[in-house]
């Protein structure tokens, strides 16, 4: 092979990025369903009491499918975001996007939870309705800002009794991140790369000088662990306003993930998880090798398992006194895809045709 061949041979096997993102000739519906059913598969064993038989935590006790699922969800999501701002660069048709993408299935799934909670309450029917935390749960959690996670005698005698819909605490902090990224959008700063460089930058010095500040700006110091999340969300953003620059190989997405196996001085699982976790993540949803073509041709449905999962879970263990992790998930998993199908096609989809609208309506003279 001569030298300008074997030069070609690598190129195409390290492409770049920004080469990549058009279209959706990639696996990322594909991830954020993985995503959506580790978050799921956690539950199983967090719900019936059994979270310390989870396999991941069983291998390394510094992860957990739920965490890894929540985590691979802002890291797509950043980058995501990012890549819907920096197509539009206007404010009211990336609002609506957003919108449209986040709610409908949201308020079908606080009525769900609603439903199921009620028809599992030692409550009376019309007592449970009337109840004020009831009106309080159907008031704020379909905003998505300040969700709520208990409903008034919702399933006694589970594990987790009064617990209706945990999955939902991750939506506060993603929405606080649009906002973020709305104003970045508006202020430039997506648009120079060396600027949003420099912001990540000054957000990690901040974090180390004062390590609550994360927690204090996107959840009201209720979690200590939302810097991770953070972190993530910030990298994906990043990854898409430098994508020109990033080189995506096979080989080193998998030493990534023997570096996090075997956890050399503590760091692969600490301080280098995050970027560690997103170029493994990048590169299997965009390097062409590993693309899954056909996969796309299904639905979303990533959003809808993981915003359905929960009640359903906590249901069937209410029903099913004493099930164990594997069985709730042979159950829970075809239930709630059930669920997210029908979401997708008759709720989701048909929201997101209207994206065109806005961006029609909200384009410039």
């Amino acid at each position: 092979m001569t030298a300008t061949a074997l030069m070609r041979a690598r190129a195409a096997s390290t492409p770049r990025l920004g080469e990549l993102v058009a279209g959706r000739a990639n696996n990322i519906q594909l991830l954020r369903l993985v995503a959506a059913a580790a978050v799921l598969l956690f539950h199983c064993y967090a719900l019936t009491d059994h979270w310390t038989d989870e396999p991941l935590w069983r291998l390394a006790h510094e992860l957990n499918l739920g965490a890894l699922g929540v985590q691979m969800f802002f890291l797509m999501s950043g980058f995501l975001v990012t890549q819907s701002w920096l197509a539009r660069r206007r404010l009211v048709p990336f609002v609506a996007a957003r919108a449209l993408r986040i709610f409908p299935a949201l308020v079908a799934a606080t009525l769900l939870s609603a439903l199921l909670g009620a028809l599992s309450s030692r409550l009376p029917a019309a007592q449970f309705w009337r109840d004020p935390q009831t009106l309080d749960y159907l008031a704020h959690t379909p905003l998505g800002f300040d969700v709520r996670h208990y409903l008034p005698g919702a399933y006694a005698s589970n594990p987790r009794p009064g617990a209706v819909n945990g999955s939902l605490y991750t939506l506060p902090y993603e929405l606080r991140l649009y906002v973020v990224v709305a104003l970045a959008g508006v202020a430039g700063i997506l648009a120079r790369r060396h600027a949003l460089a420099a912001v990540l930058v000054a957000g990690i010095a901040a974090a180390l000088a004062w390590p609550q500040w994360p927690n204090i700006m996107f959840a009201d110091g209720t979690n200590e662990h939302v810097d991770v999340l953070v972190l993530l969300f910030a990298l994906g953003s990043a990854a898409y306003v430098w994508r020109a620059a990033i080189a995506l190989s096979p080989l080193g997405a998998l030493a990534a993930v023997v570096l996090v196996a075997l956890d050399p001085f503590g760091v692969a699982r600490g301080v280098l998880f995050a970027p560690l976790l997103a170029y493994t993540l990048l590169t299997v949803a965009y390097h062409p090798l590993l693309r899954w073509r056909s996969f796309n041709r299904a639905g979303d449905y990533s959003y809808g398992l993981y915003v359905y999962a929960f009640p359903v879970q906590q249901t069937l263990i209410e029903r099913l006194p004493g099930i164990t992790p594997l069985a709730l998930l042979a159950v829970a998993l075809p239930a709630t895809l059930v669920l997210a199908v029908v979401s997708w096609h008759a709720l989701e989809r048909p929201a997101l045709s209207l994206k065109s609208w806005f961006d029609r309506t909200g384009a410039k003279p």
